[in-house]
């Protein structure tokens, strides 16, 4: 502040002698040549010093009781359309965001005042490794509720050696169980499943022994959405003499879902040459779908397909199950009146057969008396009664 005011007297006292002072109020002491005395700048942007761990996708920075933090932000891309999460609240000298896609780059900001000084710093983060040497067409469902499959194929500047691995982390970045590839094509499977979470980042990372390591590729997946239901079991048919049901077990999922997360398809047909029937039920705690069908009926095939309602995919179909008449049914009532009568016949049959053949055999016949008088066997009984009694 000194020397603006000194040269401000300068340019309005008359001119002198240099070095000495002429106004009777204020006395002149020489003045010598050289700099003005330091003042310490405002602190710049790079006083905090911004860092960044892709791992756990968390900003840090130099913590100091000069300069308070009042927000941090992220820019980055999700599913091809750009995205800002903004942190009121940081967490000491560092903020932790959710998950994020880096692939594409991301562009982190803290915004900080010092003093009366308002600080905006801004880092730039690009995942290392040659462009196009990252995986494309990366994939992952989870199937039978046991086992995780994912595939992908190289990028387009990727080297003939490549090889890749899948790293997996859950909201916090903690690292699970993950899996290397073999050879093309690309892919891997994790059967174990244990602590997967409903948000999953899923990393593809690679190397080389000619081009070292490779840009590594990231997706946020979402587990419910990428499991691939199996098919229903346990479908049982039956028939009175109106209508029809069918009822089916729901398929064993990884991820807990209740009876309204469902959605099933039957396929009904009446013969094997019958057009598809395809029936869209919604689903209800029974899994149960009645339909008429009067006797007489021809049998019936059903196969049935589950499917989320949160997708558009479904299972695939179930074995086909065959139920009710496999030819038209017989009345009842003649069927009976048949057996009955059929019955009475053979019962009087053997009851001829018992008399004829084995009840004269047990118990032959009592000759009748012979007549003593006249041994003809022509002269009547009754006459000769008659005679003898004259």
């Amino acid at each position: 502040m000194l020397l603006p005011l000194f040269t401000a007297l300068t340019l309005a006292s008359p001119p002198a002698e240099a070095g000495l002072l002429v106004d009777s109020k204020l006395t002149w002491h020489p003045v010598t040549d050289g700099p003005a005395p330091e003042v310490p700048p405002p602190p710049t942007s790079s006083a905090l010093n911004l860092t960044f761990d892709p791992g756990t996708w968390t900003l840090t920075w130099l913590c100091s009781h000069d300069i308070t933090v009042t927000s941090c932000y992220v820019n980055f891309t999700l599913q091809g359309r750009p995205r800002r999460r903004r942190m009121q609240n940081t967490l000491g000298c560092r903020c932790q965001f959710s998950p994020l896609t880096l692939h594409l780059g991301v562009t982190l900001g803290v915004n900080a005042t010092a003093g009366n000084v308002t600080l905006h710093e801004r880092l730039d983060y690009i995942v290392p490794g040659p462009p196009g040497s990252e995986a494309v067409n990366v994939s992952c469902e989870i199937r039978d509720a046991t086992a995780m499959m994912c595939a992908w194929e190289a990028g387009p500047l990727a080297p003939p050696d490549a090889n890749y691995f899948l790293v997996l982390r859950n909201a916090t970045g903690h690292e699970l169980p993950g899996c290397r590839s073999g050879p093309a094509p690309f892919g891997c499977r994790i059967d174990d499943l244990t602590g997967l979470p409903d948000l999953l980042h899923v990393t593809v990372a690679g190397s080389s022994q000619s081009g070292g390591a490779l840009r590594a590729y990231d997706v946020i997946l979402k587990t419910k959405a990428i499991e691939r239901l199996s098919a229903p079991h346990n479908i049982t048919g039956s028939c009175n003499a109106s209508h029809c049901a069918v009822s089916w077990a729901p398929p064993r999922t990884w991820a807990t879902m209740v009876f309204a997360d469902f959605r099933y398809e039957l396929d009904l047909r009446h013969t094997d040459t019958d057009p598809d029937d395809t029936v869209t039920v919604s689903s209800r705690p029974e899994n149960r779908f009645e339909f008429p069908s009067p006797e007489p009926r021809e049998g019936h095939m059903v196969r049935v397909r589950a499917g989320d309602v949160r997708s558009k995919r479904w299972s695939a179909w179930s074995q086909w199950v065959k139920f009710g008449a496999a030819r038209p049914a017989v009345p009842r009532l003649p069927v009976y009146i048949i057996v009955m009568a059929v019955t009475l016949t053979c019962a009087l049959g053997l009851a001829l057969a018992w008399r004829r053949f084995i009840w004269h055999r047990l118990l032959p016949r009592i000759p009748d008396i012979q007549d003593k008088v006249n041994d003809n066997a022509s002269v009547n009984p009754q006459t000769l009664r008659k005679d003898l009694a004259a």
